[in-house]
């Protein structure tokens, strides 16, 4: 069984569409777990699709990191797979390719994809993101879609869970905290997932003084030095 967790927050439509793409998939054996940090639409949403293996729940804390763990504490699956309420599956053979993986060896299973630029409901450019990623390269900067994650739900029983405190940063912690516990990074082939970007994930600007603080305190966690936000983006070693 995989249990895949998806937070969400007052945007019914978008997840529903994550939601079809994962019915979708031809590895039949999943579980969604939904988790509603807002006003209960999301629970409805979830509900509307009549599919006893989607689950709706309110969320025991408040935000995103509470929300997973929520979703965790409702998970019953062996495997764990990441799905944000905004985002979706292309490849409808993504659960298959993550069970196959997992089977052969304990890891964190990650799968590139496409930035897709969003505006209105309207698809404007799809953007290619397929970086590979190493314990080393997690020191300076994170190339992991959360999307496109997977692992052995006993990592949470060995590494605790999503660490709230993180903030922004909680999918960057995790992948830290297995590959510091040894366990390898595994990249599935091809692009399988996409990730939207639109206007109402897209204000980052307006929080780049709070979002800095977010990563010098992963940073302090981690030992990772000096982490800085450019632009958006993130540069190591910065004076």
């Amino acid at each position: 069984m995989v249990s895949v967790l998806i937070p969400t927050y007052n945007r019914p439509q978008f997840l529903l569409r994550a939601l079809r793409s994962l019915q979708l998939q031809l590895y039949p054996d999943w579980e969604a777990v939904v988790v509603d940090d807002g006003d209960g639409s999301g629970i409805l949403a979830a509900h509307s699709l009549r599919d006893p293996r989607i689950l709706g729940v309110r969320n025991e804390g408040r935000g995103q990191v509470h929300a997973r763990n929520t979703g965790l504490s409702h998970a019953t699956g062996s495997i764990i797979a990441l799905l944000d309420d905004d985002d979706w599956w292309l490849d409808p053979t993504h659960l298959y390719r993550v069970v196959r993986a997992l089977r052969a060896q304990a890891g964190l299973v990650y799968r590139g994809g496409y930035l897709v630029l969003e505006r209105d409901g309207l698809e404007l450019e799809r953007i290619p993101f397929d970086l590979k990623a190493s314990p080393f390269s997690l020191r300076t900067d994170n190339h992991l879609l959360a999307t496109g994650a997977a692992y052995p739900r006993f990592l949470h029983d060995e590494l605790g869970p999503f660490d709230p405190e993180m903030a922004d940063y909680w999918d960057w912690d995790w992948y830290l905290r297995v590959t510091s516990a040894g366990y390898p990074l595994i990249q599935l082939p091809g692009r399988g997932v996409a990730v939207s970007m639109h206007g109402a994930n897209m204000s980052y600007a307006a929080r780049q003084g709070e979002r800095q603080q977010n990563l010098e305190r992963l940073s302090s966690k981690h030992g990772l030095g000096r982490l800085e936000l450019k632009d958006h983006r993130i540069i190591a070693g910065a004076a």
